[in-house]
C-alpha cells in the first residue's frame, strides 16, 4: 500500500464526513452509470468513467432543475494546487454532465415524426458539481479561476492546525513500512467506507501520524458549523465548547451580529442571540472586496448587509425531518444602530 494513496484515501474520509455532518448523503451507485470496482466509485462520461473521490447528494435540491450531486476531487499534494488542476475540474464537470446516451437506433427514430418513444435514453438525470479538495492551499491563479467557474474549493489548512497538515506530508513510503500490510489494507478499506471495516488499529497507535490527524479533525468537527452564504460562499464557524448543534437547535430564530477586531481583519466574530459566539475566517473572495476599499469601516458595514443577511447553518438533526439547516438573519436593528453611527 503506498503512502500516495493513503494519503489520498485520508483526505476523501475528512472531507466525505465533514459533508455527512452537515446533512449530504452518499449516492447510492446504480451500477451503470454509478459503478463500483476495485473499491472505487466510478461516474460514466462522454470520454470515460472517471473515479469519483466524494460524490454526495446536497441536503436539499433545487426546484424546476435537475437534482443536483457533488463531486470532491481530492488532492494530498505537497504544495499549492495550481490553475491546472481546477481546469481539469472544470474539464471533468463538463464531460460528466454532457454525457448522453445517443446510438444509431435512437438516432434513427427521429426521423418518424409519428414516433411514440422519444429518442433518448429513459433515465434519470442530474447536474453534477465538481470541487477540489486539497491539504495544502491554492495559487492565486486556481483560486480565481474556481471562482469565475463557480468551482468550490476546501483546504485543510483553512481548519486544521499547520502542525496537523505537515503531517500528512510525513505519511511516506518509508513510514508506513513499520506497518503490517493487513494492517494498512484494514486502514484503506475503513477511510474508503468499507462497512466490514469499524475501526483500524493504526489510528490509535500513540505515534501513528494517521491517529493525529484524525483526532485533529474529530476535535474539530465537534465544534464547527458550516454555514453558506446566499453567494455560494461557505463558512466554517468555530465554538470554544461542544454540543454546539444541540444549542443552536434549541433556538427558534437566530439573529446575528458580525464584528472583527483591527488586528486580525480576516476574523470575523459572529454574536447569536447575544449569547452564542462563532468564529470564521472571512472567505478570501470578501476580503480582497473589502481590500479594495482599504478595509473601510462602511464598506465593511456594506459587506455586512449585502452578503451576510441571510446565513444558512446545516445542522444535521436526526429527529426532523424539515429543512437540513436553520436560517441565522442579521440583527437589522443592530446593523440599522451601527449604520448610523
Amino acid at each position: 500500500m503506498s503512502a500516495a494513496k493513503i494519503k489520498g484515501s485520508l483526505l476523501e474520509y475528512i472531507v466525505r464526513r465533514l459533508l455527512l455532518n452537515c446533512g449530504f448523503t452518499l449516492v447510492n451507485p446504480d451500477g451503470l452509470f454509478i459503478y463500483k470496482q476495485r473499491g472505487l466509485t466510478f461516474i460514466n462520461g462522454k470520454g470515460a468513467a472517471h473515479d469519483a473521490d466524494v460524490l454526495l447528494n446536497p441536503p436539499i435540491q433545487i426546484p424546476f432543475s435537475y437534482p443536483s450531486r457533488l463531486n470532491f476531487e481530492c488532492k494530498a499534494y505537497n504544495k499549492k494546487i495550481g490553475l491546472p488542476t481546477i481546469r481539469n475540474a472544470l474539464g471533468l464537470r463538463n464531460d460528466i454532465n454532457e454525457f448522453e446516451i445517443v446510438t444509431r437506433d435512437l438516432i434513427e427514430k427521429r426521423q418518424n415524426n409519428r414516433r411514440i418513444i422519444l429518442a433518448i435514453d429513459n433515465r434519470q438525470r442530474f447536474f453534477y458539481q465538481v470541487g477540489v479538495a486539497a491539504v495544502e492551499e491554492f495559487t492565486k491563479d486556481a483560486f480565481e479561476f474556481a471562482a469565475n467557474n463557480k468551482i468550490p474549493l476546501i483546504s485543510l489548512r483553512w481548519f486544521l492546525p499547520n502542525d496537523i497538515c505537515d503531517k500528512f506530508h510525513m505519511l511516506s513510503d518509508q513510514y508506513l513500512k513499520q506497518f503490517s500490510q493487513q494492517d494498512l489494507d484494514d486502514l484503506h478499506l475503513f477511510l474508503k467506507g468499507n462497512d466490514d471495516v469499524k475501526d483500524a488499529r493504526l489510528i490509535h497507535e500513540k505515534d501513528s501520524y494517521i491517529g493525529d490527524i484524525l483526532n485533529s479533525f474529530y476535535k474539530f468537527e465537534n465544534r464547527v458549523i458550516i454555514g453558506l452564504l446566499e453567494s455560494g460562499d461557505m463558512l466554517f464557524l468555530f465554538a470554544n465548547t461542544d454540543n454546539l448543534r444541540d444549542t443552536l437547535l434549541d433556538k427558534r430564530r437566530l439573529n446575528a451580529q458580525f464584528h472583527y477586531y483591527h488586528k486580525k481583519l480576516d476574523y470575523w466574530i459572529i454574536t447569536i442571540n447575544e449569547e452564542i459566539k462563532l468564529g470564521f475566517y472571512l472567505p478570501r473572495r470578501i476580503v480582497e472586496i473589502w481590500r479594495d476599499q482599504n478595509f473601510d469601516t462602511q464598506a465593511a458595514i456594506k459587506i455586512k448587509e449585502k452578503l451576510f443577511s441571510k446565513v444558512f447553518l446545516f445542522i444535521k438533526n436526526d429527529n426532523d425531518e424539515e429543512l437540513p439547516f436553520k436560517i441565522l438573519n442579521i440583527d437589522r436593528q443592530w446593523l440599522n444602530r451601527i449604520s448610523e453611527n
